[in-house]
């Protein structure tokens, strides 16, 4: 029973970050504004749900922080440069750069499968790129990549001794307020829209806040293959979110790009837990 409900609240978790996209697209906002926002409004979210006042302050936990914050920022701004489907598939290949970080600073040895995903990857990400140097937009498809690599920091940090990943998602989202200054600079955040306003609300407390939580809640209870293969329908979801309100699609060489990627990534994450479990 406990494994059934972690599950759900992971994929309910998966459900409401897949809403990251529509959000920054619906805004008229610029890309730090949302970052700063919805950051200060989830690390509140987060911080009235736990039990203890005080976060852990130390390397690991603010090194995992640091790369929460550019995580989130390199990932708005992404959204506003390219199409969502580009921005969240090129994210996910954060796995590929956490092999790539283990082989420069845990001396991992990479097996052969590690090459195989590698190389599929790469194969993928350069049909993202292709397709958009005809619309001119591939430094958005760069900076989503970027977004991975930040991403990957996240969770190789956590995995580093005395790493405390609630810890890192309170403070990675205080951090947020560093941006706060971009605020003062973005003329659509000093009009006031009301859509704009309700908007960010949502994102922070429904869309990164509450998601935080219940993902928190559910890896305890859950198997790290189960929930590695139920959070891949975020970014599977999040175009089709696009989609529908927007009418927003990625070109023919993205969407044959982010099938490889995804379908790579999810065969990796599989191959490599089972691993650590034999």
């Amino acid at each position: 029973m406990k494994n059934k409900d972690g599950s759900k609240l992971i994929f309910i978790a998966a459900v409401m970050w897949s809403f990251a996209g529509l959000g920054a697209k619906l805004m008229s906002w610029n890309a730090l504004s949302i970052a700063c926002v919805r950051g200060i409004i989830s690390s509140i979210t987060i911080f009235s749900f736990r039990k203890k006042t005080k976060p852990t302050l130390n390397s690991s936990t603010i090194l995992a922080s640091i790369s929460l914050l550019l995580t989130t920022t390199l990932f708005m701004s992404a959204n506003k440069m390219t199409t969502s489907a580009n921005a969240i598939v090129l994210q996910y290949t954060s796995p590929i750069f956490i092999l790539i970080l283990s082989v420069i600073f845990l001396k991992y040895k990479p097996k052969f499968v590690d090459y195989i995903a590698i190389s599929l990857t790469l194969v993928g990400i350069s049909l993202f790129f292709i397709d958009q140097l005809e619309t001119g937009r591939w430094l958005g498809d760069l900076v989503a990549l970027l977004s991975g690599l930040a991403f990957a920091g996240v969770f190789f940090a956590n995995r580093l001794p005395k790493a405390n990943p609630m810890d890192a998602s309170l403070i990675g989202n205080m951090m947020s307020l560093l941006l706060f200054p971009f605020l003062m600079f973005d003329q659509n955040v000093l009009s006031f829209k009301t859509t704009d306003l309700i908007v960010i609300v949502l994102l922070g407390i429904f869309q990164l806040g509450i998601p935080y939580i219940l993902f928190s809640l559910g890896i305890k209870r859950t198997e790290a293959i189960k929930s590695s293969i139920i959070s891949t329908i975020e970014p599977i979801l999040n175009p089709i979110w696009v989609f529908l309100f927007l009418n927003e699609l990625p070109g023919i060489l993205s969407l044959i790009g982010g099938f490889i990627v995804l379908a790579t990534i999810l065969w990796y994450n599989t191959r490599k837990t089972r691993e650590n479990y034999e």
